[in-house]
Order: structure tokens, then C-alpha cells, then sequence
């Protein structure tokens, strides 16, 4: 008797290759998980005033609106939010992606006590309108997504900012709803990556070295270039190219290569501080925040050495596991040895039909 052939999912070979295929797959998740977190610039952006009902209509038609309303003797928060608004880097605005693909416009609408016009008619100062937008108490903040004409209901547009505004660091939260709507966060921070920090730390420990320590900072330089490779999110895929950069220029130049530039960048300050704009200013900031971990190693924790050699094992398992993976063969083709399903023929005999009264009967 034939024996019945076994399945593919059985065979050695496919066993190792669904091995080496999951094992990319969980490195590479690892990897990304990994990813050690940030730690705590652009053409001039303007919040724009907001008069009355005719003026929010109008932006609300192309554009989406971050709306802040407060009272005259109360413009803190508003401040707050449009500086940090004007601050931000526009490539970090363009990068964004935005509801319905709108440009996002930042406004404010001031509330002042009631008054007399030109004409003698008594105005409410904006209350009314205020009260029309759902806004009761101040100061207040909402999202309008754009697309809106003379006849669309604000309602159907308007998302209240529903956090507290009495305590101390609620702006940050103001700041988070902003994020979520937008697409992007405002400001102008100078950001480090500690776990990066610590490579650089440990990069420089070794000093203007050569054989088994220069092969040690090779080795952190390209685990910083590997923890980058798949990062295309801001501000962390520019970031990673900076600190990319001060480790190649460390490897080429010289350990002393990061205080060199911090002094050539603080003369640049120095010299055109006045001429230069938010985008540079802010770029020369990011970049000496970079070669500063370098030039000023810090002393690493047991902890710190500990996560440098987590990452290492992580990326070697994947390199490993990529190799493994090209290498062996496919089991496209199946096992010599296995037989397809119909290759033993099947004789076919005749049945007779048997009448009701269990006779046979002939054909």
C-alpha cells in the first residue's frame, strides 16, 4: 500500500524557512518598538483676528481654523499659542497631513465689554458671536474643519477644546488637542535622543583610537545608522540624520570634531544673530543640542550599558535572520520524495444493481 504523501507544512525545509520569515518580522518589530524616545523652526506664521461672523466664514471656507476666544484683559493663553504657532518650522507644518488636506489657519477672537459704534448702536463686544460658536466661558479653544459656506451650521463643523482651564499646565493640554487636530505639535524645541546619547557617550569614551576600539565605534556608529533606517516620521527622521552625521564626521575628523563646530556655531550666533531667521536660529540650536552629547559625554549607568547591549543583540538577530533568509532555499517545488495526491491510478470495477428483491440484475 502507498503511503499517503506528507504535506508541505510538515517538511524541514519549510519549517525553517516560516521560522526565518517570523524571525525578520519579530526583530524588525522589536527594533521599531525600541525606538528610544525623544527628550526635551520656518516662514513667520501670523494668528489672524477674528471680527465677526462674516471673517470666520470666510477662512473656514479653504482652510481648517485653530480658533482661541478670550477676553481683552485675559490674552495669556492667546499669546502663549500664537508664539509658539509662529515658531514652528514650516517643513514640519508641510509634512502634516491635515483633515480633508486643508492648510490649518491659527485665529483669535478677543471678547472686550460692551460698547458704542460709530453710528451710536450698542455692541456686545463679541459675546453674541462667541455664543453662537458654543463658547460660554473663557478663555476657549476649538477646531473648525474647513469647507464651510454662508448657510453651514457651525455645529456641524466645530470641535471644543473639553479640558480644564484652571490648572496650572493645562496649555500643554490645549497643546495635545492642537496636535491631534492639526496633525502637527507648535513650537520651536530643541530635542536629544537620550538612548542616542548614550552611544555617543560611549562613542567618545574610546577617544582618537585604532584596531579593536575603532572597530567598537564603528560598530556604534553604524547600530545608530540601523535604529534609523526605517524612521521617516519628524522631527525623529531629521534628528537621526544629524546624529548620523556627527558620528561619520567623529570617525573622519577626530574625537574633537563636535567642539570645533559647537565654537564655529556660536561664532555664526555671535556674528549674525540679528540677520538670521526663526528657521536658522533654530537649526544651528538643533544641531549644537546634537554635537553637545559628543563633546560632553556623559558618565553611563549600568542601566545605560545595558540597553546599548540589548540593541546590539536586536540587530545582529536581524541581520542574522535577513541572511537566513535569502539564503535557503524556497519549498516552492515540494519534496522529491513526495507523490502527488493521484499518482497511484484507481481501478475502477463494476457495481450491479441490485433489485428490491435482492437480485441482480444484468446489463
Amino acid at each position: 500500500m502507498t503511503n499517503p504523501p506528507k504535506p508541505r507544512c510538515c517538511s524541514p525545509r519549510f519549517n525553517v524557512l516560516v521560522l526565518t520569515k517570523l524571525s525578520v518580522v519579530v526583530a524588525a518589530l522589536l527594533i521599531l518598538a525600541s525606538v528610544p524616545p525623544l527628550t526635551i523652526a520656518s516662514d513667520q506664521q501670523t494668528c489672524v483676528e477674528i471680527k465677526e461672523d462674516f471673517d470666520l466664514r470666510n477662512i473656514a471656507r479653504q482652510n481648517n481654523v485653530v480658533l482661541v476666544v478670550h477676553e481683552k484683559d485675559d490674552d495669556s493663553s492667546r499669546k502663549h499659542i500664537c508664539s509658539k504657532f509662529e515658531a514652528t518650522p514650516k517643513d514640519r507644518i508641510a509634512a502634516a497631513s491635515a483633515p480633508g488636506g486643508r492648510p490649518t489657519v491659527f485665529a483669535y477672537l478677543e471678547i472686550t465689554g460692551p460698547s458704542y459704534d460709530s453710528s451710536g448702536e450698542l455692541q456686545d463686544g463679541g459675546k453674541g458671536f462667541a455664543s453662537s460658536l458654543g463658547v460660554r466661558n473663557f478663555p476657549a479653544f476649538a477646531f473648525l474643519s474647513g469647507g464651510m459656506d454662508g448657510t453651514s451650521k457651525y455645529s456641524n463643523h466645530i470641535t471644543h477644546y473639553t479640558g480644564s482651564t484652571s490648572d496650572n499646565n493645562f496649555l500643554s493640554e490645549v497643546e495635545k488637542f492642537i496636535q491631534k487636530r492639526v496633525g502637527y505639535y507648535i513650537g520651536n524645541d530643541v530635542y536629544n535622543i537620550i538612548f542616542f546619547d548614550s552611544i555617543a557617550s560611549k562613542f567618545v569614551s574610546y577617544g582618537d583610537c585604532s584596531g579593536i576600539n575603532r572597530f567598537k565605534q564603528r560598530g556604534l556608529a553604524l547600530l545608530v545608522r540601523f535604529s534609523t533606517l526605517f524612521s521617516f516620521k519628524e522631527p525623529f527622521s531629521s534628528i537621526g540624520k544629524l546624529y548620523n552625521k556627527a558620528f561619520d564626521m567623529s570617525l573622519r575628523n577626530g574625537m574633537g570634531y563636535a567642539s570645533s563646530q559647537i565654537t564655529r556655531l556660536e561664532r555664526i550666533m555671535e556674528s549674525n544673530g540679528n540677520d538670521l531667521s526663526q528657521e536658522k536660529i533654530h537649526e544651528i540650536s538643533q544641531k549644537r543640542a546634537i554635537l553637545k552629547s559628543f563633546a560632553e559625554p556623559r558618565e553611563l549607568t549600568a542601566e545605560d550599558q545595558r540597553q546599548i547591549f540589548i540593541h546590539i543583540l536586536l540587530h545582529l538577530g536581524l541581520v542574522l535572520a535577513t541572511i537566513l533568509l535569502f539564503v535557503l532555499p524556497s519549498d516552492s517545488g515540494g519534496d522529491d520524495e513526495d507523490e502527488a495526491v493521484n499518482a497511484v491510478p484507481v481501478i475502477a470495477r463494476v457495481v450491479d444493481d441490485e433489485d428490491d428483491g435482492g437480485k441482480k440484475k444484468n446489463h
